[in-house]
């Protein structure tokens, strides 16, 4: 019987068709004469692999070939740019550049200057907060930590105290028994900013019974110069007030207000939010603060606000209370008689005002006033308040202005170009967010587009800058309409 011979797809191996049996011996020196042949193969592509390796290594990106010093300067133009205290994420730097390669990790962990900035919650570890202290080298730190967990924060406070000695930037918001045990009396030769805040729910009970005897003290703080605290019941605070030039001063009792800055004379920026009502009978001794350029109060804080003597103010920024009302604008006009402030910019964040509780606002501003922005509520008609700024005596140095909330409606809309058109003499920007309550409540669809939008166009193709962006009662998001701010 003949035989037919093939050979197995897999192996390589001689099979045959026949019942007849092979010669082991002939099989034996085909597998042999097979093998010899993959021998080979596999000689010529490792050759082929050590040329094409060669040729891989021989390309290298040109910013490897950097200097490790202009690799970590770029690098610290990496961080996040929204805020000063970044919180750890793989998504952001420093950790994502440790993540490209072993060379950008090597660098990223050999530039202290990555790493001596950290914003942490209650979601993050010790360890975390070690190792970043760590990769900080001997670099001032500027640390944020939030936390409501007593035990959780109290592990943060012990890591972070032996690093006092470099603390540049420190916000430190802690469960009421820790911040009250907080022991600062560490030197802080780098220290320039403090924050210091309750977090989580406490009561008054709480701070009665955990309050030290002695007020919490920072004495070893040489440069210091800005502060925010809270004051609250039985809870005093010594700072060395007097090198202070900013102040941020939270839920604090106004006679007890007046009382620190009387020990602060080269204040320039203020924020105070006071609680309870004024001191009876009110000093009536003027209170001066002649350095103080910005300053930003409550309306609840207007009552005393004219003892105050600001002759270089040019910043005044007035935010409503629930209990507010136009009473303001009379303390207001006090406090500019008295101290003839050059007031150049003048925030009115009122939830409800009114055109003529604006108007009597801007009668006691100065026609200094060069820059006026308006934060009104959603229930507030935006019109009539845009009237009242019409009138060419009113402002007549106005630069910019900016109008945010606040509703318009359908016949409202020819007032935004006939107030630009009245001030394009000196307006240079103007900024308007709204929301819509006409009957074309589509936003697409808005009188605005039909009669206002040309006339808004020839005014900022004439040079004035201008931003309009509305929204509509049944509508989520914002739709901008012009915008040529930049």
């Amino acid at each position: 019987m003949s035989t037919a011979v093939g050979y197995c797809g897999r192996c390589g191996g001689r099979s045959s068709s026949s019942d007849s049996q092979v010669d082991p011996s002939q099989d034996r020196v085909f597998l042999r004469d097979r093998l010899a042949q993959l021998s080979d193969l596999i000689a010529t592509f490792s050759a082929e692999r050590q040329k094409l390796q060669a040729v891989s290594d021989s390309i290298v990106y040109p910013v490897l070939l950097l200097p490790p010093e202009i690799t970590s300067l770029i690098f610290l133009n990496c961080l996040p740019d929204a805020s000063p205290f970044p919180q750890p994420s793989p998504l952001s730097a420093p950790l994502l550049l440790a993540q490209i390669c072993r060379q950008w990790r090597d660098i990223a962990i050999a530039s202290p200057g990555l790493w001596q900035s950290i914003g942490l919650i209650d979601t993050r570890s010790v360890g975390v907060f070690e190792t970043w202290l760590a990769r900080s080298g001997n670099h001032p730190l500027n640390l944020s930590l939030n936390c409501v967990d007593p035990e959780r924060a109290a592990s943060l406070i012990d890591v972070c105290i032996p690093h006092a000695h470099r603390w540049q930037d420190i916000h430190l918001a802690l469960p009421v028994g820790l911040l009250m045990r907080l022991k600062l009396q560490l030197p802080m030769p780098l220290l320039s900013k403090i924050s210091l805040s309750l977090r989580g729910p406490f009561s008054r009970e709480q701070l009665e019974e955990g309050a030290p005897d002695d007020p919490i003290l920072l004495p070893n703080a040489p440069i210091l110069r800005e502060a925010d605290i809270g004051t609250y019941p039985d809870l005093r605070f010594e700072l060395p007030w007097a090198q202070l030039t900013g102040l941020t001063l939270a839920k604090s009792d106004i006679a007890e207000c007046f009382a620190i800055l009387k020990m602060c004379p080269d204040l320039v920026t203020l924020d105070v939010s006071t609680i309870g009502p004024p001191p009876a009978p009110i000093d009536t001794h003027p209170l001066v603060l002649a350095n103080l350029r910005s300053f930003t109060c409550a309306t609840d804080f207007c009552p005393v606000i004219e003892r105050l003597w600001l002759p270089r103010l040019t910043s005044l920024h007035i935010r409503e209370t629930v209990a507010a009302d136009t009473a303001h604008t009379t303390h207001l006009q006090a406090l500019i008689a008295q101290s003839a402030p050059p007031i150049q910019r003048l925030i009115l964040a009122l939830k409800y005002p009114s055109s003529e509780t604006l108007e009597r606002t801007l009668d006691a501003v100065p026609n200094s006033l060069r820059v006026l922005e308006l934060h009104c509520g959603n229930a507030t008609h935006v019109a009539p308040l845009l009237a009242a700024l019409r009138h060419r005596g009113v402002l007549p140095e106005l630069t910019n202005l900016a109008i945010t909330g606040g509703r318009v409606f359908d016949d409202d809309y020819d007032a935004f170009p006939a107030l630009l058109e009245t001030r394009a003499a000196t307006l240079r920007e103007f900024s308007l967010m709204v929301q819509t309550y006409g009957r074309a409540d589509a936003v697409r669809d808005v009188p605005l587009r039909m009669r206002a939008m040309p006339k808004l166009n020839a005014l900022a193709e004439a040079g004035m800058k201008i931003r309009v962006a509305i929204s509509g009662r049944f509508r989520i998001g914002t739709e901008v309409l012009l915008d040529t701010l930049g």
